[in-house]
């Protein structure tokens, strides 16, 4: 009497155990590879639109730097110089005169990192410079009227809003005043103000209203005067990011994963009068002196920026930065990449000695 087989044996049920990891195995490899190929894909989608967002947002404010107005600041000539340029509102907002101003690091500022927030931790053991940039608002209102000893008067086609300020220039603030022939730089001492159908910006530094011809503007146009100031510092989250300050406004976390910045100038000038620039090299700030900024006429930015998760890549991963290569620690498994990029002052394009 032959028995049926109610089940498997242990041969076939070990054999069917075996072939179903390998093939759970097979799903598993899978399953890893598509996560470390999204993973890494994602990673550098995120690092190139934080490289390109950063590199345009300096790009936009240093080639506006220096800008008065219509008129250029001829640093060389006496008499043709930005008038009250070095006046200083408050920190890091003044010396507009200059235009475009870099620091070593943090550190370097004149008020150390007091000049930028109580609350910013900085980064110092990077390579983390300092740019400092200076510039009129793009559009300016017309002037109704000859200046008098205490004020400018404007046309303004919008009202003075309700924090008292008109075209960006408020109380305290900086501003310009510019004729294509001379600019100078004042800070309001009083809200703008509604004489007639005229907008009425008080200074008190006692110019204007008599015969000196550098004194009086009767065409022309009144700015705001702003301070860009870009640098690293901790986020929240204790990522390394680039920051933005502008004028006396709380400092801003812009991009997370920018690790390294490194700028260098171009400084175009005749200072023996023989028709040859006198440095045709890239410098750091510090290799530049105080009476230099002025003539800087370019500016190049070197960036890393890096992914906002470790363990990305399988190993460290070598860069080139600054012309030398950087390998990370064994666990750093951070993705990075390099961006540079090295872009002019419009409004001294053509002051080339």
């Amino acid at each position: 009497m032959h028995l049926r087989q109610a089940g498997l044996s242990l041969i076939e049920l070990m054999i069917a155990i075996t072939l179903g990891l390998i093939l759970m195995a097979g799903v598993v490899q899978v399953f890893l590879s598509s996560k470390t190929v999204f993973s890494t894909q994602q990673a550098m989608s995120r690092i190139q639109e934080t490289g390109r967002l950063a590199v345009d947002f300096m790009a936009r404010d240093i080639r506006m730097a220096a800008y008065y107005g219509c008129y250029r600041p001829k640093f060389d000539e006496p008499g043709a110089e930005l008038q009250d340029g070095n006046i200083v509102i408050k920190d890091l907002h003044g010396n507009f005169a200059e235009g475009v101003r870099g620091y070593k690091s943090i550190d370097s500022l004149p008020g150390k990192a007091a000049d930028l927030g109580a609350s910013i931790t900085p980064l110092k053991d990077k390579t983390a410079n300092v740019l400092v940039l200076h510039t009129a608002n793009g559009s300016g209102l017309p002037l109704s009227k000859a200046n008098d000893s205490k004020g400018i008067y404007a046309y303004s086609p919008d009202a003075i809003d309700s924090k008292g300020c008109v075209a960006g220039i408020c109380k305290d603030s900086a501003a310009v005043v510019s004729d294509c022939f001379k600019a100078r730089v004042f800070k309001l001492v009083a809200a703008p103000s509604l004489v007639g159908t005229d907008i009425y910006f008080k200074h008190d530094k006692g110019w204007g209203g008599g015969i000196v011809p550098t004194e009086n503007f009767t065409t022309g146009e009144v700015l705001a005067m702003n301070t860009v100031v870009y640098f690293l510092a901790e986020g929240p989250t204790g990522t390394p990011s680039l920051w933005q300050k502008t004028n006396a406004e709380t400092a801003l976390e812009l991009l997370e994963g920018v690790e390294h910045m490194r700028v260098t100038y171009h400084v175009v000038r005749d200072a023996n009068g023989d028709g040859v620039n006198d440095n045709d090299e890239y410098r750091l700030a510090d290799a530049l002196n105080n009476t230099e900024w002025p003539f800087v006429q370019s500016v190049r930015i070197e960036l890393v920026v890096r992914s906002a998760d470790n363990n990305v890549v399988e190993k460290s991963q070598p860069y080139t930065f600054a012309g030398a290569t950087v390998t990370p620690d064994k666990d750093d498994r951070y993705l990075r990449q390099v961006f540079s990029s090295t872009i002019g002052i419009r409004s001294r394009a053509t002051n080339i000695q």
